[in-house]
């Protein structure tokens, strides 16, 4: 997984932490039997959906600035490589 997201759900697990809930409540109030799936975001194992990103801060009380802030960054850096790229490609190096 990307930094991003890792740096995403080192977040979640922090403000869940904080809120003094497990994992298990955690999956609980995102309609979630089993803690599974806050622990593979968690771990990095698998990406937080988008939906589930606007649950967990409400949630959690998540600063929604934070998290678009560091997608927003990670998306103008992959976007300003691959332009990079492109451009060598057109001008022969």
């Amino acid at each position: 997984m990307d930094v991003t997201h890792q740096k995403i759900a080192a977040m979640v697990r922090e403000y869940r932490e904080k809120a003094g809930m497990t994992q298990l409540e955690l999956s609980t109030k995102l309609g979630y039997e089993t803690p599974q799936f806050v622990s593979l975001f968690e771990r990095g194992v698998s990406k937080i959906p988008l939906e589930t990103m606007g649950q967990l801060v409400v949630i959690l009380g998540i600063p929604e600035k934070k998290i678009l802030d560091s997608l927003v960054d990670a998306y103008r850096v992959s976007t300003k490589e691959k332009m990079s790229n492109g451009k060598k490609i057109v001008s022969g190096g």
